[in-house]
């Protein structure tokens, strides 16, 4: 029974009550949708005090008031995803991710319900199955059509969207968890072969995005990873390179940490690619004379004319058109990373061990994405690399540091020149001997 004088604030009532085998007031707020419906929420005031209690109550009305005015589940669904956009989710992820919920809730599911006009209390599950039905003849911007993965996270959106409405007692029961969810396709990753890749290693060669190229094709690298690289987590002497962080867009570019603890790694350095290196950094100290006081000293590894860091957005454009320079088929950056887990699978390299260079959470991971690279592909692909490669041998490497070894290097000293990566390398090594003399 409640004992308390109940309060007018807004539409919501509210009113105290004291449970025997506690020491607090509870609040019950009491409110009528438009169709004469009557709720009730309760909540604890965390007050002993009567007057205290009854002053936190008000503010709780006000607020439910607040969120009412927004959230009334008399209100258009359409307008409840807008909300949960802007005052809801954007609390509760990171930047990057919001982002993803944003181009999806305005570029597909906010269009798609706004014109029905249907109410946040009035959607049932055959509205979302309609939804993601008519999302699978949708076409992006490119032309092509939605992907089976696309509409699987729209509805999980949904879904999360409509767990909060569950949660906040707009709505008894989330539709999106009766309804049947859609089925992502199996994904079948795009990859270039080793010839294909020299081509592009000798199509990018003193272009902005050749560090980008070479490295990402031989780590395998994400493209936040590759472009947020700095120097200083490149060790040559020691042979080692860290990845510890990221830069990527989301409404403006960010620094941020790796997508998991697991891509937090420590790389080795082969011979070919430290002669690499080494030539890089020659040749980024050359421009930072010739650049003067127009030279941004940024400190990363892939950068513009400048000195500044390239975006992903520039990465990806300069991309394309080396593809279309080269001739090769229409890829995506990334698709260089899945290009170095294919063939390390096809020359026999155990998965635990791509996982780890890869920097993948798990080793399932590994073997979801690359599952169509099945033993008969691997035989067929290692003969024919060994064929490339000018083996004889019927045995192939099974560790990465001999794939690589054995793959990249050759491709690498053809494509550098050989005698100024010997004369840096030297130059270097000359420099660390007088260095432990003098104690340094």
């Amino acid at each position: 029974m409640l004992k308390a004088q109940e309060v007018e604030q807004f539409k919501v009532r509210g009113c105290l009550s004291k449970p025997k085998k506690s020491q607090y007031y509870q609040a019950i707020l009491i409110y009528t949708d438009d169709a004469g419906e009557e709720y009730r929420v309760s909540r604890s005031t965390k007050e002993s005090s009567k007057i205290k209690a009854q002053k936190v109550m008000l503010d709780m009305a006000a607020e439910l008031e607040e969120r009412l005015h927004r959230t009334d589940p008399s209100s258009l669904f359409a307008d409840f995803m807008e909300y949960w956009l802007r005052e809801v989710i954007c609390n509760e992820v990171e930047v990057t991710t919001l982002n993803g919920y944003r181009m999806n809730l305005e570029n597909h599911i906010i269009p798609y319900f706004k014109p029905l006009q249907l109410r946040l209390r009035d959607l049932r599950a055959v509205h979302l199955t309609q939804f993601c039905e008519e999302m699978s003849h949708k076409k992006k911007a490119d032309g092509n059509l939605l992907s089976g993965s696309s509409i699987k996270k729209l509805y999980s959106n949904l879904r999360t969207a409509l767990d909060y409405a569950v949660t906040h007692e707009l709505i008894d029961q989330n539709p999106a968890r009766i309804a049947k969810a859609p089925k992502a396709q199996a994904y079948e990753a795009s990859y270039l072969s080793i010839p294909q890749i020299t081509s592009l290693w000798k199509g990018c060669k003193g272009s902005i995005i050749e560090p980008a190229v070479f490295l990402t094709s031989i780590y395998g690298f994400r493209r936040g990873e590759i472009c947020g690289l700095r120097w200083e987590n490149v060790d040559i002497p020691q042979r080692n390179l860290r990845i510890y962080e990221t830069r990527t867009q989301a409404q403006g570019v960010i620094t941020k940490g790796t997508k998991n603890s697991a891509s937090k790694r420590t790389m080795p350095i082969p011979e070919a690619v430290a002669d690499y290196l080494l030539l890089l950094q020659e040749r980024q100290r050359e421009a930072k004379q010739a650049g003067g006081e127009y030279w941004c000293e940024s400190g990363y590894v892939v950068i513009d004319e400048c000195g500044k860091p390239i975006s992903i957005a520039r990465l990806n454009k300069h991309f394309t058109r080396l593809l279309e320079r080269c001739g090769l088929p229409k890829v995506r950056f990334h698709d260089l990373r899945h290009s170095v887990a294919t063939y390390f699978l096809e020359l026999g390299i155990p998965i635990a061990e791509i996982s780890a260079w890869l920097g993948h959470g798990s080793i399932a991971t590994t073997e979801k994405i690359y599952a169509h690279v099945n033993k008969e592909t691997r035989m067929n692909a290692s003969r024919t690399l060994d064929k490339l490669m000018g083996y004889q041998s019927e045995e192939t490497p099974r560790n990465i540091e001999g794939a690589l070894r054995e793959l990249f290097e050759p491709m690498l000293s053809k494509a550098q020149n050989g005698d100024q990566a010997a004369e840096s390398r030297s130059n270097l090594r000359s420099n660390q001997a007088e260095n432990e003399v003098q104690g340094v």
